[in-house]
């Protein structure tokens, strides 16, 4: 794909222009993605979404100088990427908030163990997520809960495909060694992140 084909480097570039309405619509489309990876990130809803307006409020202040290198959502990913590493560097020595909502568990006849079970398995991940070293957990997150190709999460990091594949494969194993008291099956993460 060109740039000039890519509609997000248009909207940016119709920002750029003046158009407040294209910043709008970039916003509408990588909010929520961009909450989420961000806190995974960092572990924390709270932080999460605080960050991911802090991204935005950046590509306000960088619009003037913005040229179209690379996608625009490669380039955002990239922005949330280093936030989010600053924002762990500062906070590297304080405790990390785990206690992320977790989605109502409201099916009929569920037992409060089984509810309760999954509620510490989804923090356990939350956490181990959170810990791993920046660059395999910004790997796992753009690809497998964000979607993005090894392509454009090798070019959000900085780094070559196979390099991405090697990150994503050393989280898999490494959250899998954490996640082991919480599983009930030995592929249980591996499946959950494939």
């Amino acid at each position: 794909m060109r740039l000039a084909d890519d509609p997000d480097v248009k909207l940016m570039l119709d920002f750029q222009g003046g158009d407040e309405d294209a910043f709008v619509m970039l916003y509408q489309r990588y909010r929520d993605r961009l909450i989420n990876f961000s806190r995974r990130m960092l572990g924390s809803a709270a932080q999460g979404e605080e960050a991911a307006q802090e991204v935005f409020l950046k590509l306000y202040r960088v619009r003037d100088r913005y040229t179209p290198k690379s996608k625009l959502s490669t380039f955002l990913w990239r922005m949330a990427f280093n936030h989010c590493l600053n924002i762990r560097a500062r906070k590297e020595h304080q405790l990390v908030d785990v206690n992320l909502p977790v989605e109502r568990q409201a099916a009929e006849g569920e037992a409060m163990e089984e509810r309760l079970e999954r509620h510490e398995r989804l923090e356990a991940l939350q956490r181990n997520i959170a810990a791993l070293p920046e660059k395999q957990a910004a790997a796992l997150l753009l690809c497998h809960f964000d979607g993005l190709s090894y392509r454009d999460a090798a070019e959000a990091l900085g780094v070559s495909e196979s390099a991405i594949k090697s990150l994503i494969h050393r989280a898999r194993e490494g959250l899998t060694r954490a996640m082991n008291p919480y599983l009930t099956g030995p592929s249980e993460v591996k499946h959950a992140l494939r």
